[in-house]
């Protein structure tokens, strides 16, 4: 009796001890889920995918424009325990894209990212940065023309964050449909926190921008200057209307800008040149 109950005790125990090994099922986890693109190029999205069980046997990444009914995907290339990468389509400068991941592991455990997808979806729109504090506070578009450069058309630049930013390939354009007419800024030129740097639009060579390209701003028909990152993203644009809704043509001239600077509220003014601006006047 005692040696069948010790028998019993070593089945039990050396079941107890593989059922204890035997692997336990567990998905796979998403995780540093990212995206680059340069201009409005196609946009690479990368992640690091992690998982016990082997091989994963799909990993996909699922996108779409948002105003679209359906999703487009393309496989996610990587080595489990890796980063993974995918590359979405080329789409319109400002279209909002969404985009979220699926991975079927060896256990047949399916994961997304973020969760709720395809419910929720991480978005971005293409060619455009991400929030900065960099913006397009002011600009001068009644100045002086070249051959004169005494007082020539500017576009103000202000960083509405605590710490400097360094400005090395960053570029102004009044239209964004003619890359040529970039002007880029020069290497180390840097905004200081809550301060302002000029670009003057016309003049080659200004101290701030690099070589001869130049760009006027129209005084008969509505226009503009955007700010572009060194990625070639849109960060920034300040629009300002047509002469018929007020634009003084004579002296005084006036700017348009933001008030307070930073702000959403615009209108003409009196030029505040790499200062804070006044508040916008009466047409």
């Amino acid at each position: 009796m005692k040696k069948n109950l010790l028998l019993l005790g070593i089945f039990l125990m050396t079941v107890a001890f593989f059922t204890s090994c035997e692997r336990e099922k567990t998905s796979a986890l998403i995780q540093d889920v990212a995206y680059d693109q340069t201009g409005n190029s196609k946009a690479i999205v990368t992640a690091t995918i992690l998982d016990d069980n082997g091989d994963l046997k799909s990993a996909k990444l699922y996108f779409k424009d948002m105003t679209a009914a359906t999703f487009n995907s393309v496989d996610l290339a990587g080595t489990v325990n890796g980063i993974f990468t995918a590359t979405l389509d080329s789409f319109p400068l400002g279209t909002e894209i969404g985009y979220y991941i699926e991975v079927v592991n060896a256990v047949d455990l399916t994961t997304v990212y973020p969760t709720g997808a395809p419910g929720t979806v991480e978005t971005f729109k293409s060619g455009i940065a991400s929030a900065s504090p960099l913006i397009v506070n002011e600009v001068f578009s009644n100045g002086t023309k070249a051959p004169d450069t005494s007082n020539p058309d500017w576009a103000e630049i202000y960083n509405s964050g605590s710490t400097e930013i360094d400005l090395t390939g960053y570029a102004i354009q009044d239209d964004v449909s003619k890359p040529a007419a970039k002007r880029f800024i020069k290497a180390g030129l840097k905004v200081p926190a809550k301060g302002f740097i000029i670009i003057h639009t016309e003049v080659n060579n200004d101290q701030a921008v690099e070589g001869t390209g130049s760009f006027g701003l129209s005084t008969s028909n509505s226009d503009g200057v955007t700010l572009f990152n060194n990625k070639g993203q849109v960060v920034n644009r300040l629009e300002y209307p047509a002469p018929s809704a007020g634009q003084p043509t004579a002296d005084p001239n006036k700017s348009w800008g933001r008030f307070p600077d930073g702000g959403t509220t615009m209108g003409w003014m009196i030029p505040s040149k790499g200062s804070a601006n006044t508040a916008a006047t009466p047409n």
